[in-house]
């Protein structure tokens, strides 16, 4: 944006109709202004350039792109792009999204968005969203196949529904929601002494380390992000006051920890570990870090999906998940989709060693 202008200068308006808008590419000196902005609006997480910028060193360069004029941006998408030159594959993670709640995409905007993805080399674009009728809106535009094209990077990398805590002013108001089991658990935590601690800065995310990877060879799962990817997002992120990193502390000891990004409206713990001899701590730290980031502003509390075992553990907080739509892929150029598409299922069977590739990249 000649967005070196103030937030505050930032005018934006409900009716496309009113600028003659179209698609800009954001200029990277702005990116730190356009955080601040989406923190305006119902924008996700998975948009925001702080959380697009260190994926990076795993081969993905983030491309932002803004709808309106300069000093009045109407909307806004971030695509994460692979391939170079004039072969790319556009990933866009919950978006686009509009900067107004009173605004919808037309027609127009997104047939302009797709014009000038086509016309920056990209093969297709792999689209998630949360509202269900802007991937309508996109499916409308040209070929559309409910089907995830490039399987490899997901805005979260397990496929099943999220337990979102919804949150209200008082304590006991949003407790009442819990299972009868989730608030004893509390009870006792916090008789037992155990202490609540928030830190956000990228060493206490190191601090914390050694707990997650201990809990991940006990859980036997895989942490998806390097150590040193999740640290310059909390990096980027800390300047926003948009990330915690939480722990609970029994007796001097680190018995658990949770980092959690938020956006505007929503709080979203994308990692947490537990000691195991200390796994009833973990009520009690959810219960702290979710009720901190409501004094933050953020209504709901994500704890992010629950396959397997992590669904009872979860379900205390939150009886019903909120399940999203599915992947929407837009095909932009025709042919090289076509031998794309010969080659997948041999590329789809490398995805679990790319992951494994990807969790152990070094900066």
């Amino acid at each position: 944006m000649g967005v070196a202008v103030r937030i505050s200068q930032i005018k934006m308006r409900s009716s496309p109709a009113a600028v003659a808008a179209s698609w800009f590419e954001v200029r990277p000196q702005d990116l730190p202004l356009w955080n601040d902005v989406l923190l305006g609006s119902e924008t996700s997480l998975y948009q925001y350039p702080f959380w697009n910028e260190p994926y990076r060193p795993l081969w993905l360069t983030p491309r932002y792109v803004a709808w309106g004029t300069q000093d009045r941006p109407l909307a806004f998408v971030s695509i994460l792009t692979a391939g170079f030159g004039s072969v790319k594959i556009g990933l866009v993670f919950r978006g686009p999204v509009c900067l107004s709640s009173e605004q919808e995409f037309s027609r127009q905007a997104i047939a302009e968005l797709l014009a000038w993805a086509r016309s920056e080399g990209y093969i297709f674009i792999r689209f998630t969203h949360s509202d269900e009728h802007v991937l309508h809106r996109l499916a409308e535009a040209g070929h559309a196949e409910e089907f995830d094209a490039f399987p490899y990077f997901l805005d979260y990398p397990v496929r099943s529904p999220d337990y979102i805590v919804e949150q209200f002013e008082s304590d006991d108001e949003t407790l009442v929601s819990f299972d009868r089991e989730a608030r004893r658990k509390l009870r006792r935590a916090t008789e037992a002494g155990y202490e609540f601690r928030s830190a956000d800065s990228p060493d206490a995310l190191l601090d914390a380390w050694p707990l997650h990877q201990q809990c991940a060879r006990r859980k036997q799962f895989r942490l998806e992000r390097p150590l040193s990817v999740y640290m310059e997002t909390v990096r980027l992120a800390q300047v926003h006051n948009c990330v915690r990193v939480y722990s609970a502390h029994l007796a001097g000891k680190m018995v658990g920890t949770a980092l959690v990004f938020r956006d505007r409206g929503s709080a979203h713990c994308l990692l947490a570990a537990f000691d195991a001899r200390h796994r009833h701590a973990a009520v009690f730290l959810h219960w702290h870090a979710m009720r901190d980031m409501y004094r933050m502003g953020a209504r709901r509390y994500n704890l992010g999906p629950g396959p397997g075992s992590l669904a009872r553990f979860k379900r205390q907080f939150c009886q019903h998940p909120v399940s999203y739509p599915g992947a929407l892929t837009i095909v932009l150029r025709e042919n090289l989709y076509r031998m794309w598409k010969v080659v997948f299922p041999v590329a789809k069977g490398l995805r679990p060693t790319l992951r494994k590739i990807i969790s152990r990249v070094q900066r």
